[in-house]
Order: C-alpha cells, then structure tokens, then sequence
C-alpha cells in the first residue's frame, strides 16, 4: 500500500522509500510520542489500549506479539491484562524500543515484555508460536497491507485472536458537522501541537494524511478476512475516529464422535434430578465431569447456605450435559448469588451446546433473582474456541478465582509399570524403596479423621497454606465416602500413622483432594507410597486421569507459596494444566460492582480482626 502525496503531505511515498521514512520519523519523535498521544486524545488513548488487550482475551494467552510495539504502551496494558504471559513487543524503531525498555524496569509486570526489533512485514517469529496478536496505530504505516496480514496469519496459532487499534477515515457524522470539525482539529491543530511539542512538525502532518488514504473500518475488515481470518468483527470509538478490530484465526473443531447426526440435531431439553443416585448416574456419563459437580459436594456446600439445583441437558434422549449449580441468598433481601463449581459439564468442543448451556443457566439465574451467576468451566487456558463462547453469551473473566487455577494431572492409562516408567526415576525409588522401610498402607475409616487433621495440621505449618476445620473435613469425608466416591488411605512407618491422603473418584477421573504427612513420614517417603497406592485404587476403578488438585499458575516460579508442593507433584509424572478459571455472568450491573468490591474488603477485615490467616489456594476447596 503506498501514500499518495497530499497537501502537506510528508514527502518520499514509494513503498521502496516508506519503511525508511517511518522509522526515522518514529526515531527523532519517540521521546514525545507519549506526551503527544495523551494531549491529542485528552488521555482516551489508554483506555482504548485497555480495550484491544481485552479483546484478544487475555486469559486464554501464554505468548502474544505486540506488532509495532513503539514505546510499548500496549504492551504494559496486555502484560496487566494477562500476567502469566509473555509479550514480545515487536517495533522495527529502535528508538521508539528503547524507550520502551527503560519503561519496562520500572513497570511491575515489566520482566514479561521482551523488546524485539523487527519488521512487520518480516517477522522473526516462528510458525504458529503465539496465542495472540496486539497492534496498535501501527498498520497506516505499513508499505503493504495484505503482507502484514500474511505475516500475522503465520505466526499465530489456529483459534489465536488478532486486535487491531487504529485510526480510521471518518465515514458519515455522527453529529451534525462533526466530520469538518474533527478535519479542523486533527489536520491543523495537532499538526501545529506536535511540531512545538516534539519540534518535528512533519511528523504530525503525515499522521492525518495517512489517515485520509488509510482503508476505513469495513475495508480493513474486508482485507482481514481476505487474509484467511474468520470471524471479523470492529467497533468505532471517539465517535467513529478509531476503530478496533477483532479477527481469528480459524480453527476446525471436532464433532463428539459419540453422537450421530440426528442426535446432534435435536432440540435439548432440560429437566432437574431429584435423586443422587441418578444424578451421579448420570453426570459420570457427561464429558468433563468434575467432582465439584457431585450431588455429595453440593449437600457438602448446603451446610453453609447453599441450596442446590441439577439439571440434566439432554438432546434426542440422550445426556450432554450437566449443571449442579447453587444459590446462595443475600441477607435481608430476595436476591442471591449463583455458582456453578467447576461447571457445567459438557464437551466444549461443542460450541453449540455449550453457548445453550450457559444462555439457560443465565435465564435461570435471572428467574431466581440472582445479581450474577459465576461459572468454573472445566477447561484448560488454551482452549480460546470456549473462551470466545463464554465471551459471546456475555460471561466476563472473575477478577477473583475460587478454586485453584492451575493443577497437576497424572495419565493413568496404561500398564502399571508404564504409569510408573512415566514418574521421575528419584520417585520411582522412593515408592520401591518404602516398603522395604517398613512403611504399610492401610484403608482408614472416620475414626482416622483426628490423626488424618493432625497431619493437615502439620503439612499446613510446613507449607504455610490454610486449611479447614476437623468439622468439615469430616463432612467430607461422611458424605463422599458415603456416595462411594471417596477413600481415606493411611501410611504407617513402625505401626503409627504418619501420612494420609484423602482420595475421590467419579467416572474416568480421580482427585488427590488432601492430605498430610509427619516429618517422620517424609523421610521414609509414605507419602510417595501412598500417592502410589491412591493411583492403584483409581486405576482398578476404570479411571483414567488423577488430578493431584493446586499448583502454581506458573511452574517455573519458585517463590511461589505453591512451589514445595508442585515439586512434590511433578516427580509423579504429571502436566501442569491451568485452567480457563471464573466467568460472572452480571445480571444486576450495580449490586455486582457493590460485591465485586465491598464484600473482599468486608471479609479481609473481619479476618484481620479474628487474626485469621487469607488462603493461598492451596488445601482449601470452597
């Protein structure tokens, strides 16, 4: 794409001769840049940087690009966005990237921006190797429009989201003479502004130039998807001046190989369950089932006023999916709070199913006169094709999660000997090395409970982490052992119990949900031989997958409360796997923003008064 000369107009506009000219312009401005955009926006330029690193839904990336970075504004935005992911600001200005790196020291989330210099049209960056792309007021300054959207497509990862911020022509008027008053402004008076703020006027007279032979906000959408991306979509801020776009990359989802066409054609239907019995049935049938779901965990949860409702979701009679979700009544008022933990259960590969879903929870929420219905899909980060679901059905990211993020999941399938060949060879020694020690497993019962909540109590001293009352633990265990779901396994070394684990089941899945051990149970490794033993019990129940439930977000941080217990876990042979985490689904916009932010404050501070330490996610299930 070239720039035809206009009145004013900055001159060199061969596309041979326009890289060289944009980065020396960017060069001898960098050091004003910034000032420049808050004075031309009155500060907006911020909030609209706020707005693209949303838009990319940050919740879901691990590596994103910032395509013309400059001094890295949008960066810092999409590094506070997503703090678990890296962001490589790409600017082919070394000027504007220096600027940049003194910026990142002295930013908190800093030490994840990585200042690359590059150009758009060439980037050095490999094959499918980002989740997300960020640019912004970078594209009018590009030689060749469909190159870049080449790159871009190249480098991202199929289902990986693309945010284009830029300023756009100014198509019809929103207000009765706006379009000749923006002229007025944006062609004479920030011209005149930048050449006495930066003393490079030429700079600021090419900005409204390209602006004016810049494709408008339908065209780029045009090119965009021309490029292979699908869906595109944009919205105009600052009253039709700027746009920002959205596209992605596509990705071809598979259909659930257990359902014919006409199956998946039907209409669903939904109705309550009433008995456990059936609902666990039921649910240990439904893809992603989670324990949280479990008719037990919810009576479990009832005992602190929360009342359950099941409901099964059913397409040609046959169940896809299932929600156990509670409510919870505010005092002195008829509304409530909703929570459907670690739900609902479904294939999310199924977009269909899962936007229904969750558009008849929200109805549901509504009907029962809840001010917001939180939802904890069971769902890894990466999975952007649900994200984009619960984003569509207008569920936002929680700015709080509930239970812990990230986990460490063990394959269970296979041989024994290869689920063992899978663990670290120091934890493979260990576990044939116990029993030789004299450590003996054994099947506890709810006399255990006081020994199995003195080793909570000493695991919880070491690890600094919080854990319940003996009170709830022994709920747990009398309703989930009840329902068959749970076990309690004890390790003894010289006939005393020095380590226990509190092991669940439901369907193909397991959960090491707690546990403890004495120092005198570590050094002849009972733990290890118990994990093993849990495993074993899982195994022998058709299950194929065991969560060892908490670590921490990021594997590679060792100061981390998290770190011990993830190093513990690891030697297993597990994957770490973080999860989507909390969606609210805001149905009474005020009331939300009143618990959203009263109600922490509220809580911190009676823990403060009963001198009570905050949870740090790490034995605690809520």
């Amino acid at each position: 794409m070239s720039i035809h000369p206009l009145p004013g107009a900055a001159p060199a506009a061969a596309p041979r001769d326009k890289a060289r000219f944009v980065r020396g312009m960017f060069d001898s401005i960098a050091a004003r840049y910034d000032l420049m955009n808050r004075l031309m926006t009155g500060g907006q330029d911020e909030g609209w940087r706020r707005l693209a690193a949303d838009a990319i839904y940050p919740e879901t990336v691990r590596v994103a690009l910032d395509v013309g970075a400059g001094t890295g504004d949008l960066s810092f935005a999409l590094a506070r966005a997503a703090p678990q992911a890296r962001v490589i600001a790409a600017d082919f200005s070394a000027g504007m990237l220096t600027l940049a790196d003194r910026k990142r020291h002295g930013s908190p989330t800093g030490k994840s921006v990585l200042p690359l210099l590059a150009d758009a049209m060439r980037l050095p960056v490999a094959d499918h190797s980002v989740d997300a792309i960020v640019t912004g007021f970078t594209l009018r300054n590009v030689a060749h429009l469909p190159t870049v959207f080449a790159e871009l497509a190249r480098v991202l990862r199929p289902g990986g989201r693309l945010a284009i911020l830029e300023l756009t022509p100014v198509r019809g008027s929103p207000m009765p003479g706006f379009g000749r008053l923006f002229d007025l402004y944006f062609s004479g008076v920030v011209p005149l502004i930048g050449g006495m703020v930066s003393g490079r006027g030429f700079a600021y007279r090419y900005l409204p130039n390209s602006v004016k032979v810049f494709p408008d906000a339908d065209q780029l959408a045009s090119l965009l998807r021309e490029a292979g991306f699908d869906p595109v979509t944009f919205c105009l801020l600052a009253l039709g001046t700027v746009a920002l776009h959205t596209a992605v990359k596509p990705t071809t989802a598979p259909l659930s190989p257990d359902m014919s066409a006409d199956q998946r054609q039907a209409p669903v239907t939904e109705r309550e369950v009433h008995t456990a019995a059936e609902w666990n049935t039921t649910l240990a049938t439904v893809p992603n089932a989670h324990l949280m779901q479990a008719w037990e965990w919810a009576e479990l949860k009832r005992e602190t006023g929360w009342e359950p409702r099941r409901v099964v979701f059913e397409r040609g009679g046959t169940a896809v999916a299932a929600a156990s979700v509670s409510r919870r009544a505010l005092p002195a008022s008829p509304f409530g709070i909703a929570y459907c933990q670690k739900g609902p259960a479904l294939d999310y590969d199924d977009g269909e199913l899962f936007a229904e879903v969750l558009r008849r929870l929200a109805e549901r929420a509504r009907r029962d006169r809840c001010i917001f219905l939180k939802v904890d899909p069971d769902v890894e980060w990466t999975d952007t094709s649900a994200a984009a679901v619960l984003r569509d059905e207008d569920y936002l990211p929680a700015a709080e999660q509930i239970q812990a993020r990230s986990t460490v999941i063990t394959d269970l399938r296979g041989a024994g000997k290869e689920v063992l060949g899978r663990m670290s060879a120091t934890w493979r020694r260990y576990i044939n090395k116990a029993p030789r020690d004299g450590v003996t497993v054994r099947t506890g019962s709810e006399a255990d409970l006081e020994r199995f909540f003195e080793l909570m109590q000493e695991t919880e001293r070491r690890q600094s982490y919080v854990i319940r009352p003996l009170a709830y633990y022994r709920s747990a265990y009398r309703r989930l052992h009840g329902g068959g779901l749970c076990e309690l396994f004890l390790g003894e070394v010289d006939g005393a119990t020095e380590a226990a684990v509190m092991g669940c089941r439901l369907g193909k899945r397991a959960w090491y949900l707690y546990g403890g051990a004495s120092q005198k149970g570590l050094k002849a490794h009972a733990a290890h031989l118990l994990q093993w033993h849990t495993m074993q019990w899982a195994r022998e129940a058709g299950c194929e997958s065991y969560d060892m439930w908490g670590a921490p977000d990021d594997p590679a941080d060792k100061e981390d409360p998290l770190a011990g217990v993830y190093y513990f876990k690891q030697g297993f042979g597990g994957r770490h796997v973080r999860m989507l985490g909390v969606y609210d689904y805001v149905i009474s916009p005020l009331m939300y923003a009143l618990w959203e932010r009263a109600v922490p404050r509220y809580i911190a501070l009676l823990r403060r008064l009963r001198g009570e330490r905050a949870a740090s996610g790490g034995a605690g299930h809520d």
